[in-house]
């Protein structure tokens, strides 16, 4: 059986970081995206970043 995906897109992205910015749990983060939690934990872990000359500027 082939799988089908499709990639996290930029809009989705901006939600994420807003919604754990927002204190939401990865479950609901991803019940509302539609995807499953895995896959934003993937993301989270793939795409998160720490800057330490502009704190603001961190990432997830």
């Amino acid at each position: 059986m082939k799988r089908t995906y499709s990639h996290i897109d930029m809009d989705e992205r901006r939600k994420i970081a807003r919604w754990r910015m927002a204190g939401l749990t990865v479950g609901i983060i991803a019940e509302k995206l539609g995807r499953h939690r895995s896959t934003i934990f993937r993301e989270i872990r793939r795409n998160m970043f720490i800057d330490e000359v502009v704190p603001d500027l961190n990432g997830y």
